[in-house]
């Protein structure tokens, strides 16, 4: 079973992700900060991090940027709703993070893509 850590300083957007991500059989931890991430990595071994890029303290970037250097098969995912990567908004997201998604997501599309993303890492729930 795949482990995904979530990180958002906004309770709904983890408490919806939770949701959406254990109904599709993915172990889930979550964490308000940045710094609380970093804590529980010590003993969640993550296969795949989901983190805000806004947050008060360390942002999603920085965070991403350490989890890299700690655990560098870990996949990064950054979600914004205030930065698109994709149009070249961060050039120093590139090779830190493996895939972004703006807010709001699309359910399906997220789970598709986790799925993807995490394909060559580990088995995924479901997966044949």
């Amino acid at each position: 079973m795949a482990r995904i850590l979530i990180v958002d300083d906004e309770v709904h957007v983890l408490g919806a992700l939770r949701r959406l991500l254990r109904r599709e059989g993915f172990a889930i931890e979550v964490a308000l900060s940045g710094e609380e991430a970093l804590e529980k990595l010590r003993t969640f071994e993550a296969d795949l991090v989901i983190s805000d890029f806004r947050m008060r303290g360390m942002n999603g970037l920085q965070l991403l940027g350490q989890v890299m250097h700690a655990a560098p098969r870990t996949v990064r995912v950054l979600l914004s709703g205030h930065a698109d990567l994709r149009t070249g908004g961060c050039p120093s997201a590139e090779g830190v993070v493996s895939h972004f998604f703006s807010k709001p997501w699309d359910n399906e599309h997220l789970i598709a893509t986790v799925r993807s993303l995490l394909e060559s890492h580990v088995p995924v729930p479901g997966s044949a």
